[in-house]
């Protein structure tokens, strides 16, 4: 993915520019007469786990910042890229779902609605915890730059 790291700037972007969009299907969908689109309560949950097995995964990384273990680089590189790819999916499936949340929002009273923009949310918020794992254990994978490494600079003979 990228080299120098996503940025959280970055990451909110693409949640707002998802949440806008989903934000303004909704309200068309709805508008046209549609009945609004449907999620399911497992779904937030689902997301949850994702999470959890994103920070699971990463704290090898933690560990090794921290002396307690070795890993590997391409170990290292892959944690690195599942995180990055959490944060950017969580990111967007947060945009999605708090976009149909807030497109419910204006008929909240009406026909169950209420029920409905809540559990949108409720996933919403897994999704954001999908996208927070994801930024944490790519932080985790920075590796400092060592000042050895510089003055050994080697010399050809």
């Amino acid at each position: 993915m990228l080299d120098r790291g996503l940025r959280l700037p970055t990451v909110l972007g693409v949640l707002a520019v998802a949440g806008v969009l989903s934000w303004g299907f909704g309200r068309w969908w709805i508008s046209g007469g549609h009945s609004p689109l449907r999620v399911g309560w497992f779904t937030g949950v689902l997301l949850l786990g994702m999470a959890a097995v994103v920070v699971v995964t990463g704290r090898r990384m933690w560990r090794m910042r921290h002396g307690r273990a070795h890993v590997g680089p391409i170990v290292a590189e892959r944690i690195l890229r599942l995180a990055q790819a959490s944060a950017i999916t969580g990111a967007v499936v947060a945009g999605l779902y708090l976009g149909q949340a807030l497109a419910l929002a204006p008929d909240i009273g009406y026909a169950g609605r209420g029920e409905l923009a809540l559990a949108w949310s409720v996933a919403g918020l897994g999704a954001i915890a999908l996208l927070a794992a994801g930024m944490v254990v790519q932080w985790w994978c920075r590796v400092d730059d060592d000042d050895d490494d510089e003055s050994e600079s080697p010399t050809l003979s």
